[in-house]
């Protein structure tokens, strides 16, 4: 029987079969009858032939009726299932699904050809077998990190979709993602009543890292939990299965479970960042995927496009080796990184990048409150000793300093000619206070990201007067809490302590080992400044053994920038901490390095990842140059930011789409590089075994590519798959239309003979 229809205009097309009828019932009008002699021989003829003029009129009717019922019919497009007493007649219309497996690992060569361009001839050839004139379709899913899904279109125009699938995608594959894309739109056909015989196809290498977790759990027919909860993937096909619909997994990878394969597998850092002219050291992790140990493997590394000596490592079996390269990086800012090995079968994953940042110098503020000609009278003396140390010419070369130091007078800070705007830390030492228009200048400086740090002393005179224009009760000042009284000690006879710190503050971890905790916990504090309340979002570092526990190192982010309150003497006056080097070296380096550090830019991303570059000037003409030597415009408008540096418009995931360097190029602006990494899992490459596949679910099916795929297509198909009928029902309409005319003109000639 009938089970539905394609077109829900079935019923207005199916009334228009009443038509005939109509018209016949009208031309039936009874008219009075009027005597007429000659007519009496005509009824008597007429009697005796009414009733096969009748029958004769009724064929015609008929024949009208059911020509354009079939019509209406065929353009309705019934369809029935396989279990249907018309199943013989049906005509299958088939729907293709193809999900081809657009990983990285597809790149693998083979004898000739990498899996992915197999694949892709196979996908040709499945289209090959489609009818278009008969409405078969095709949908195309390549699954990547996300699915790329094309519109369901003809045999025709999926083979053009097949030709621009060139290569491989640089990422791995989220199979489930595209299995649910799948599931959507086969629903969306069953909804509509446009669900045909359905073919799903994966294509694929057969690569466990596709259908297992990132943890490696697998599940095979032998062994599982029933409490675990079902993957992800398997939710999905199961979806497909409600649907009477399986999944047939054509496998064209090789034939070895665990393929041979190197892989760079990351490039570290090692030691503190980078600083430049100063060497470093860069560990480059070479992994053997493969069951056989590599020998000798040479290794490379590039710096800015410059290869260094290449080493030579031994690899062992499922193991990883380093190779160790010695790095200089001669200018500040960012510098690409790229490791390399001499190639093998699977070529994305033989180099890897990485950019690293050597920062520029920190330009720090020295605001003096009290300068001295001695060192050791000095109130930023000893600070600016340990910041830009003197060159004693035992260091065998010129001392690179990480600061670039700027001194000013407390009365100098007030010049509208002061460098406030360009400095990334301002250090404020016993001053004697800010007038408004400075306080303003250096809110705006740390909100834009630079670093404050505040120490007071007996310059400052009155409290109140002094914090006027730098605290305000709701937090909108600079300050991170309310000054209230000096606290003297007796000299030499009773002092404070340390009682406790933030042992992870990047300022404090230092001191967090045991041998080093002394250091800062048994420094004699005379003198303190004690606070009355924190501002809201600020935090005291360390505090002190006072009955109060006043806080002597308070911190506090203000914008992009942060504040650190010292409630002590950055000179000798009021503690002994500058006179401790072990203590005050590390101390201040570790602080203004803290507040001086700029966010960090992401210039490390995964394929497919935005990215957004920051400049330190207006970038004119600025261009993306591609790993490939290819470039391209940067659309839109750069923004300038508060700390005068300027940011490009977003670089779209859709344009880093494959591993590699990248690099921004501006005219009169040094090239900025963005390193796009692959994910280091895709190096795997070994396969699943096709009962751990089809233990997933049932409807999972898994083939060798070729015949063998065929005839699991064909065991596994529904016996409810769908057929349409419009064809006969189209040849019907043609036949009745053809019967009515011959019958007509057949019953016209015969009676106009009989006249």
């Amino acid at each position: 029987m009938i089970e539905g229809f394609q077109n829900p205009g079935l019923a207005i097309g199916a009334a228009l079969c009443a038509v005939p009828l109509i018209i016949h019932l009208l031309n039936r009008q009874r008219h009075r009858p009027q005597e007429w002699a000659a007519m009496r021989f005509v009824l008597a003829a007429y009697r005796k032939t009414r009733r096969r003029v009748q029958l004769e009129n009724l064929l015609l009717l008929l024949a009208r009726m059911l020509a354009v019922a079939a019509l209406a019919f065929a353009v309705a497009r019934p369809f029935a299932s396989g279990d249907s007493p018309l199943a013989g007649l049906r005509e299958e219309r088939r729907d293709l699904v193809l999900v081809l497996d657009g990983s990285a690992s597809m790149g693998l060569r083979g004898e000739v050809k990498t899996v992915h361009e197999e694949m892709i001839e196979r996908a040709a050839a499945l289209i090959e077998d489609l009818d278009g004139p008969r409405g078969d379709r095709v949908r195309v899913v390549v699954a990547g990190a996300r699915p790329r899904v094309f519109p369901v279109t003809d045999p025709a125009d999926a083979a053009a979709i097949l030709d621009t699938l060139d290569r491989p995608l640089d990422e791995d594959c989220d199979l489930a993602a595209a299995f649910g894309v799948v599931a959507d739109a086969l629903e969306d056909d069953r909804d509509v009543g446009m669900l045909g015989a359905v073919d799903v196809r994966l294509l694929t290498d057969l690569q466990a890292e596709t259908f297992f977790d990132r943890r490696g759990a697998r599940v095979t027919a032998d062994e599982g939990s029933e409490d675990a909860p079902p993957p992800a993937l398997a939710e999905q096909v199961a979806r497909l299965d409600a649907l009477e619909i399986k999944a047939v997994v054509e496998d064209l990878g090789v034939r070895a479970l665990r393929p041979k394969n190197l892989s760079v597998s990351s490039v570290t850092l090692l030691g503190d960042q980078p600083r430049a002219g100063v060497p470093f050291d860069v560990a480059v992790e070479v992994s053997n995927h493969g069951d056989d140990e590599v020998l000798a493997e040479r290794v490379a590394l590039a710096v800015g496009g410059e290869r260094l000596p290449s080493q030579r490592v031994d690899v062992p079996a499922r193991g990883t080796a380093e190779a160790i390269f010695t790095v200089v990086l001669a200018t500040p800012g960012h510098h690409a990184l790229e490791a390399s090995l001499e190639g093998d079968r699977l070529g994305v994953d033989d180099r890897r990048a990485l950019v690293a940042l050597a920062p520029r110098p920190l330009e720090v503020l020295l605001v003096n409150g009290a300068p001295a000609e001695r060192i050791e009278d000095d109130e930023l003396g000893y600070f600016g000793a340990v910041l830009e140390p003197p060159d004693d010419g035992l260091g065998g070369g010129p001392q690179v300093s990480p600061f670039v130091l700027t001194d000013l007078t407390a009365a100098e800070l007030d010049s509208p000619d002061s460098p406030i705007e360009r400095a990334d830390v301002i250090v404020l030492a016993n001053a004697p206070g800010v007038s408004a228009a400075v306080a303003e200048r250096l809110q705006d400086r740390v909100a834009a990201g630079a670093g404050l740090v505040i120490s007071l002393g007996d310059r400052l005179g009155d409290l109140g007067r002094w914090s006027e224009n730098l605290w305000n009760e709701d937090g909108t000042g600079l300050l991170p809490a309310r000054l209230s009284r000096v606290v003297n000690s007796v000299r030499r006879t009773s002092y404070h302590r340390v009682l406790s710190f933030e042992e992870t503050h990047p300022a404090l971890r230092y001191f967090s080992d045991e041998l080093r905790r002394p250091l800062l916990t048994e420094v004699p504090i005379y003198d303190f400044v004690q606070t009355r309340g924190l501002a809201p979002n600020a935090r005291a570092l360390a505090t002190l053994d006072d009955p109060a526990g006043s806080p002597l190192l308070v911190e506090r982010p203000y914008g992009d920038g942060r504040v650190v309150l010292f409630t002590s003497t950055l000179d000798s006056a009021w503690n002994r901490i500058p006179d401790s080097g072990k203590t005050f070296v590390p101390l201040v380096l570790e602080l203004v390095q803290h507040v001086g550090a700029r966010r960090a830019e992401r210039r490390n991303v995964a394929v497919g990842d935005p990215v957004t570059v920051t400049v330190d000037g207006f970038p004119r003409s600025a261009m993306l140059l591609l790993p490939g030597g290819a470039q391209r415009p940067i659309e839109g408008d750069p923004r300038e930011r508060d700390d005068r540096r300027w940011d490009l418009p977003r670089i779209p995931g859709n344009q880093l789409e494959r591993a590699g360097v990248y690099t921004v190029r501006a005219e009169e602006l040094l090239p900025e590089p963005v390193a796009v990494q692959l994910v280091a899992s895709e190096s795997d490459l070994a396969r699943a075994t096709a009962a751990e596949v089809e233990a997933i679910h049932p409807a999972l099916v898994v083939a060798r590519a070729g015949a063998d795929s065929d005839e699991k297509v064909d065991a596994a198909s529904s016996s409810a798959a769908q057929g349409e009928l419009w064809r006969w029902l189209a040849m019907a309409a043609l036949a009745f239309l053809a019967f009515e005319s011959l019958w007509g003109a057949y019953i016209g000639s015969r009676r106009r003979s009989l006249a």
